[in-house]
């Protein structure tokens, strides 16, 4: 598993959080505080109100922001490293405003609920999948089509139609698709893997018109998730979503 956290996506991240509690504590695990720390999608906090000061949280770029119970930014953390286990995850921060460097780790609990409070933004109509979402909630989804197992160095190709009815309603993030690439299978496949994001502004999207998109790709790593990646309000429509191999000559005459 990667260790550069920092490089993954807001919904990797809270793919994370949202699986399991935290426990604040240093980096040997010697010292805890705060047992029972839960990250909501609303931005808010459990447990944490009484004992740190902390109400709420947001998502900003590389970091996440932890503001007081008047709105005022009280202290900032980027994600430095995680480490999977057979209970959980353990997060490593990086507090740049704070001398905090042995008072950096979260370590998971167990497991806490799914994420029912989040809005069903994807369903599919006859052969097209649909993404709608008209909450305000600033929160990337993604639909996994497959994983698949990669022969390495073959070539790829990915082909969609796609439709998205404003597309300048996705002005802050524009992404709509998303090849997430990693070395081992797992549950939690996001949270490994080297990510590329289609543009709507780099693929010359439309609005309210289809447009076919196919990528001739290769691939270093051993396994591969794709699908559609959208974050904001709006409205878009796929079909036909395909990757598949290219046949080299010698191997379509077999």
């Amino acid at each position: 598993m990667s260790n550069q956290i920092n490089k993954f996506t807001h919904e990797q991240v809270w793919e994370m959080l949202n699986t399991y509690t935290f426990t604040a504590g240093n980096k040997e695990k010697t010292e805890r505080w705060y047992p029972g720390i839960v990250f909501h999608v609303d931005g808010t906090f459990e447990n944490t109100e009484k004992t740190v000061g902390l109400h709420s949280w947001k998502f900003a770029k590389d970091r996440v922001e932890f503001y007081d119970k008047n709105g005022r930014l009280t202290q900032f953390a980027i994600f430095k490293s995680a480490q999977a286990n057979k209970d959980g995850f353990e997060i490593r921060l990086n507090f740049p405003n704070q001398s905090l460097d042995n008072y950096n780790l979260l370590f998971s609990d167990g497991l806490k609920k799914e994420r029912e409070f989040l809005p069903v933004v994807f369903h599919e109509v006859h052969d097209v999948l649909v993404y709608q979402n008209s909450v305000s909630i600033n929160y990337p989804y993604f639909y996994q089509m497959s994983q698949i197992k990669i022969d390495k160095h073959d070539k790829y190709i990915l082909s969609f139609d796609v439709k998205v009815e404003d597309v300048f309603s996705f002005s802050e993030n524009d992404a709509f698709f998303n090849i997430s690439m990693f070395d081992e299978r797992t549950e939690l496949n996001l949270l490994a893997g080297n990510n590329r994001y289609f543009s709507m502004n780099f693929e010359n999207l439309t609005s309210g018109k289809w447009k076919h998109i196919e990528k001739e790709l290769n691939f270093e790593n051993d396994y591969v998730v794709y699908g559609p990646f959208l974050v904001g309000q709006g409205k878009a429509e796929f079909r036909e979503i395909k990757l598949h191999k290219v046949l080299s000559p010698s191997k379509r005459k077999g």
